[in-house]
């Protein structure tokens, strides 16, 4: 299975749209390799373009990214309902037990900013996809407490963070928080559903908005405005494993 490209006017495969497995929601789809100076390109179809910040470094299969110095601002924005769904590793072992400050780094983040629901107040962590410890992969969602404020539930599966693998996160109003490693074969489900209480922060790759400093190898990257089924997330994958493999990494 792979993907259909658009080109207008440009040289394949750089500067190439796609028309994803699944395109509902779709707001987000950057690979990355071979050339820094390309990693802001959005190969999502009427969506906006990446700002490179820093100076992410470029390998023949990935990017290296270091949150809150190299890293890419997308226009992807915090929504109820979302599906992140990342290739990547981290370059080295996560400290167990995690040290302070936190040393970990991230997939893609809202992580933090002022609540912009209406009717729940103070500072949202937004969403974050990121390796929760030494054997663990983590996604957090803020949500609404019940009472005007915010909660964060963090959700955690069994993870190698050192290990090539697609990690996802889901989130909505309607179900609890979803991470995974569809490559490992580990997943896991919060059971808190509530409200999402969104922060107006867009979406950065490869880093968050305040914390977490450390390095990241990310091959591709989609964000969704939607909660994809388990079998979308499947499609999903099954394409970025596609590409993959013609770089060599199974996953």
């Amino acid at each position: 299975m792979g993907i259909q490209l658009i080109s207008k006017d440009t040289v394949a495969p750089w500067n190439t749209k796609v028309i994803a497995p699944v395109t509902r929601g779709l707001e987000a789809w950057f690979t990355f390799d071979t050339d820094a100076v390309r990693f802001g390109f959005n190969r999502a179809p009427n969506k906006p373009n990446g700002r490179i910040v820093g100076s992410p470094v470029a390998y023949a299969t990935h990017g290296r990214f270091k949150s809150l110095v190299n890293f890419i601002q997308t226009e992807a924005p915090d929504t109820a309902k979302v599906t992140i769904i990342a290739v990547g590793r981290s370059p080295i072992a996560i400290p167990d037990p995690i040290p302070t400050p936190d040393p970990r780094p991230v997939y893609a983040s809202t992580f933090s900013g002022p609540s912009i629901t209406l009717g729940i107040t103070g500072n949202s962590t937004g969403v974050t996809l990121y390796p929760g410890g030494a054997a663990l992969l983590a996604s957090t969602a803020a949500r609404s407490n019940g009472s005007g404020g915010i909660t964060v539930g963090q959700v955690t599966t069994a993870d190698d963070p050192t290990a090539w693998g697609i990690r996802v996160l889901r989130a909505s109003d309607t179900g609890g928080t979803l991470v995974q490693n569809i490559t490992r074969g580990s997943k896991a489900i919060g059971s808190v559903v509530t409200q999402r209480a969104l922060t107006g922060n867009k979406f950065r790759i490869g880093s968050s908005f305040s914390q977490f400093p450390g390095e990241i190898d990310i091959s591709s990257l989609a964000i969704y405005s939607e909660e994809l089924t388990e079998d979308e997330i499947a499609l999903v994958a099954n394409s970025m494993r596609t590409r993959m493999l013609r770089l060599g990494i199974a996953v």
